[in-house]
């Protein structure tokens, strides 16, 4: 079954923990230039299964993106540019098609594109429906990676990739506007969706696409009690086995999505108030870098890493207004149905790169050749490295990856409401 560490198991002792990770920008590019009043927003970035490209959504609606390079940075590889409104989620969502990126827009469509492909002859499908005039999500799965999934309000959307026509709607799963949906790695008959109405469901969509439908294929419903603005999964006992989900509020949930239907759905942990949990994790351990200490404003997304016990630690990243992020490891509870989970002292840091709030952000800890890829409202798209020390004759500067000195209190605070 899926499991997240508890209390009485942790890896390593409390009185041990890990050690924090203090990461420096090893490159930084800016992902679009624009007026200093009206920059462009990196809003999410998607990495394929390979972790080799990254798909970056842009507030100038367009996607970019990206290839590692063998130095631990990234470089711009093309930019996808068709859709008349704002984008609205960006994915890489087939293992063996690493070049093919799924994106949904407020334009009303759901469009298909190959990386490979020569500009002008990059987007290879496009799906709209006449009822539809806007798209919050969208993903491309199933048994056979044939299925398209689009949301639009209230309602889930089916086309059939291999002839572009419609299948289904769901239509009674939501009360409210669905924020994502997501095929499940591993798994990829399950479809999990969320919504404004704070339920996610899992749904199995394999079989016959004719026969898809939401009351037959309802797994089971998870209930947060506030709007869900993002979904994912990571490993807990198994790959891919732990949904987690970001609400409107900033609380952090996890289920089990593991193979056993009878525990699909239990909720593995709850941090209420998962901000003021980073805050007081940082400030115990003694981690002041980029204002985590004082205030931690929205958290970004989840994370995993395998030990070598066996099992996996969870994390959940979350950021200050400055655009410093830390990464906090999530310790359940014995009893997670009726005791909330804790965060415990930061793993990992990163500061120096952003000024402005991190949007997004791409890592899988086990692959050293895959570091974090961070997007923000500051335009900058970075790729972190260790931070190496240096005496700097008490000004508190250190040397980024590329020899540049810089200071982790630079760029201003900005103290808007998130």
């Amino acid at each position: 079954p899926a499991s997240i560490t508890t209390s009485r198991s942790m890896y390593r002792p409390a009185s041990n923990p890990s050690p924090c990770h203090h990461l420096a920008p090893v490159s930084t590019t800016v992902a679009a230039f624009g007026p200093q009043n009206d920059p462009c927003y990196v809003m999410a970035i998607a990495s394929s299964s390979d972790g080799k490209y990254l798909a970056t959504s842009l507030s100038t609606q367009a996607v970019k993106v990206y290839q590692r390079t063998e130095d631990g940075g990234i470089a711009a590889l093309v930019e996808l540019t068709g859709h008349g409104a704002a984008v609205t989620d960006v994915t890489i969502p087939l293992p063996h098609e690493p070049c093919t990126v799924c994106s949904s827009s407020l334009d009303g469509t759901v469009r298909l594109w190959d990386c490979r492909a020569a500009e002008g002859q990059r987007e290879v499908m496009k799906f709209v429906a006449g009822f539809a005039k806007e798209f919050a999500s969208a993903t491309l799965g199933g048994g056979n990676d044939h299925l398209v999934v689009g949301a639009q309000n209230e309602q889930v959307v089916f086309w059939d990739r291999r002839v572009g026509t419609g299948l289904e709607v769901f239509e009674d799963s939501h009360s409210e506007d669905v924020t994502r949906v997501r095929f499940q790695p591993g798994r990829r008959n399950r479809l999990f969706t969320a919504g404004v109405d704070g339920l996610a469901c899992a749904f199995d969509v394999g079989g016959c696409p004719a026969d898809i439908n939401d009351e037959d294929g309802l797994l089971t419903v998870m209930h947060t009690g506030c709007a869900i603005v993002e979904l994912g999964f990571v490993s807990g006992a198994e790959d891919d086995d732990v949904l987690w989900l970001l609400t409107g509020n900033e609380d952090a949930w996890f289920y089990n999505a593991g193979d056993d239907a009878d525990t699909i759905g239990n909720t593995l942990a709850y941090i209420p108030d998962t901000r003021g949990a980073a805050q007081r994790s940082s400030f115990a351990a003694g981690i002041h870098a980029g204002g985590l200490s004082q205030q931690v404003d929205y958290l970004v997304g989840c994370f995993s890493r395998k030990e070598p016990g066996g099992g996996s630690t969870v994390m959940v990243a979350a950021g200050t207004q400055g655009g410093a992020v830390g990464v906090y490891p999530v310790v359940a509870s014995t009893d997670p149905a009726s005791s909330p989970a804790v965060l415990g002292a930061p793993i990992a840091v990163m500061d120096g790169g952003h000024v402005d709030i991190v949007r997004a952000m791409a890592w899988r800890p086990d692959n050293a050749a895959e570091p974090p890829v961070t997007g923000s409202e500051d335009s900058r798209v970075c790729a972190w490295g260790e931070r190496k020390a240096v005496d700097s004759g008490g000004d508190g500067g250190y040397i980024q990856a590329g020899g540049k000195i810089g200071r982790g209190d630079e760029g201003g605070r900005r103290h808007s409401p998130y």
